[in-house]
């Protein structure tokens, strides 16, 4: 249990390198957005606050069933529930965050949330449904499919990066650096 994966059954270090980055992604999107949260915590309006600690846990849940691969083997395995349900149920709990969140969603640059999203629900489509027929692919089954997850990863982080910046400035009203030295720099 203390010893790395890739030592224990003697592969490359760098296998599973995707997955990997993928998990720190995952978990960069969870911390900042918890972070974030902290700071907001007694700021008003609240609904800043509730929308960045219920992003944070999203993100912290998607880290860990992806790290430990809760879908695909624990829920089935020790809980009996399949796979399907456990994807089923998360496609309800990112409809309702995604509902109860919409005013600060669309107030947001929510382009790469929706990148993410498609890419990760085009994934769970290769995984769970076509993946009986697309066998004949070989390991482009797996490509394409860990290619979307990866891509989809990779927007929700940028996505909960930038929304996250974009909240604090805006709710602390504090200067936007960023986009000051940008201005600067345009106009010389």
């Amino acid at each position: 249990m203390t010893r790395d994966v890739t030592a224990i059954a003697k592969i490359h270090p760098l296998s599973g390198i995707l997955s990997s980055l993928g998990i720190l992604l995952w978990c960069a999107a969870a911390s900042i957005c918890g972070f974030a949260a902290i700071i907001l915590r007694d700021v008003k309006p609240r609904a800043t606050f509730w929308f960045l600690l219920s992003s944070s846990l999203l993100s912290a849940y998607l880290l860990l069933d992806d790290f430990f691969q809760f879908h695909e083997a624990l829920a089935p395995r020790y809980l009996g529930l399949s796979e399907k349900f456990v994807i089923a149920a998360l496609g309800v709990a990112v409809s309702a965050y995604l509902i109860a969140f919409r005013r600060i969603i669309l107030r947001t640059h929510f382009g790469a949330l929706l990148l993410a999203l498609g890419f990760l629900a085009t994934s769970v489509v290769i995984d769970v449904i076509l993946e009986p027929w697309l066998w004949r692919l070989g390991h482009w089954t797996f490509f394409f499919e860990d290619g979307a997850k990866w891509l989809g990863i990779a927007f929700w982080c940028s996505y909960y990066v930038h929304t996250t910046h974009q909240l604090l400035v805006s709710t602390l009203d504090l200067p936007n650096k960023a986009i000051q030295s940008d201005a600067r720099t345009s106009r010389r």
